[in-house]
């Protein structure tokens, strides 16, 4: 069995769905002759095919170096983080300025202290490829850092230089050149979507770039019930970016049915399992919907899954921002896992997320009120009548994490072949 080192930051037991290409890729690869080794950033715990390697963590050690020791910047200024949409003050644009010079490319930059453990991990010349995973970008330097000829393949679950949601024009100018200079030394790109492979099939015209989809992992739902709640339940779970996934137009259908009658609020549900920020509380209040939307915050994982499973519609937020066409959530994947249908707002005109839908018959995406309207209420209608609309579970198939693992042992076994004299 040929061996793969994967170098990946976000990788069990770290939780997330960030985490759930490196698991899929660690357990299913031996099943496509693939032995991999994770190499990361310090853990709590790890098993014996994980190598861990320093970590600096830069912020929190120039910050005891100026004697500002373990207090927040914010507090030592006197000021606050800006709030959702406001303008900031000149001690907020400096602390911002100032985060930002300690967590270029990323806030794991300081993983580059282990780029000397990651050169002599692949000095031993046993293994025959390596994958890395970004982001954290990070994970790309390093492997550039280490100048292996051990054929590499970069994964870019969103992309670096060509993503426009990158904080400044001034950082993605930056992004330009040390990107292409990161990935001299790739075999091959990958990343989620065909959108995504074919910009940067553009950007790199010279190098080989498949899109491979993210994936629900079977294991995690094995034992979880398909139960139901009392309420007609539409969920979400996942970060919400200050409202750049924005819960409106969902808050205002919910509205609008509660005030023409359509439903009692006692009938329905909105579960929010996202971060419990200010701004999304004062969001709710003002469509006085506190008694119909519940903020969990972030809870373990399990019961994420578990909710999932009890709802009647699993909701998407997509944004509407340019280039975003190539965008596919993992939250999307985690949510076939869960077999329950998809609902998925907004989004630019075509998106990769309508080729999953339809190659699954998961759900719908909508752009208008009016559309959100028709769901919402299909959903209530089912509810009353006490149907559980479940996916034909070979219907995700395609999107399941041995899929994945097959995919890229298949583009493992073409760049680690020898090359023909």
């Amino acid at each position: 069995m040929r061996r793969v080192l994967l170098v990946a930051y976000y990788t069990p037991p770290r939780k997330g769905v960030a985490t759930a290409r490196t698991s899929a890729l660690a357990h299913y690869l031996p099943a496509y002759g693939w032995q991999p080794t994770i190499l990361t950033a310090p853990l709590e715990y790890a098993d014996a095919r994980t190598l861990q390697t320093p970590y600096l963590d830069l912020a929190r050690s120039l910050k005891r170096a100026v004697g500002i020791g373990e207090r927040s910047t914010h507090a030592l200024l006197h000021t606050a983080p800006a709030e959702r949409g406001a303008r900031r003050t000149l001690r907020q644009r400096a602390i911002a300025f100032g985060f930002g010079l300690t967590s270029y490319p990323d806030a794991q930059v300081g993983w580059l202290a282990g780029t000397r453990a990651l050169r002599a991990v692949l000095a031993d010349a046993s293994f025959d490829a390596v994958i890395s995973s970004s982001p954290p970008y990070t994970a790309t330097l390093m492997l550039a850092l280490a100048r292996t000829r051990i054929p590499w393949i970069a994964d870019f679950r969103d992309l670096w230089a060509e993503n426009d949601l990158r904080a400044t024009p001034l950082v993605r100018a930056f992004d330009d050149p040390l990107e292409r200079w990161a990935l001299r030394r790739a075999r091959a790109l990958t990343t989620v979507s065909e959108p995504l492979a074919e910009r940067l099939r553009k950007r790199y015209p010279a190098r080989r770039v498949e899109s491979i989809p993210n994936a629900f992992d079977p294991r995690e739902w094995e034992g979880i019930p398909f139960d139901g709640e009392r309420a007609c339940t539409l969920l979400y779970a996942g970060q919400l970016y200050l409202g750049r996934r924005d819960p409106r137009p969902l808050l205002r259908v919910v509205r609008a049915l509660l005030d023409d009658g359509s439903v009692e609020s006692e009938e329905l549900r909105v579960e929010l399992y996202a971060p419990a920020e200010p701004w999304l509380h004062e969001l709710i209040a003002s469509f006085a919907l506190e008694g119909v939307v519940r903020v969990h915050g972030m809870v373990a994982r399990d019961d994420v899954l578990r909710a999932e499973r009890r709802a009647d519609r699993l909701v998407v937020l997509l944004w509407d921002g340019a280039n975003t066409e190539g965008i596919l959530t993992g939250k999307l994947f985690e949510y076939l896992g869960a077999r329950r249908r998809i609902v998925v707002i907004g989004g630019p005109e075509s998106s990769a997320v309508d080729d999953v839908l339809a190659a699954t018959g998961a759900g719908t995406r909508v752009t208008t009120d009016a559309a959100l309207r028709v769901e919402v209420l299909a959903a209530i209608a089912e509810h009353r009548r006490g149907e559980t609309r479940r996916m034909v579970e070979s219907a995700s198939e395609s999107y399941a994490a041995p899929m994945l693992a097959h995919r890229f042992s298949r583009l493992l076994d073409e760049v680690a072949a020898p090359c023909e004299s």
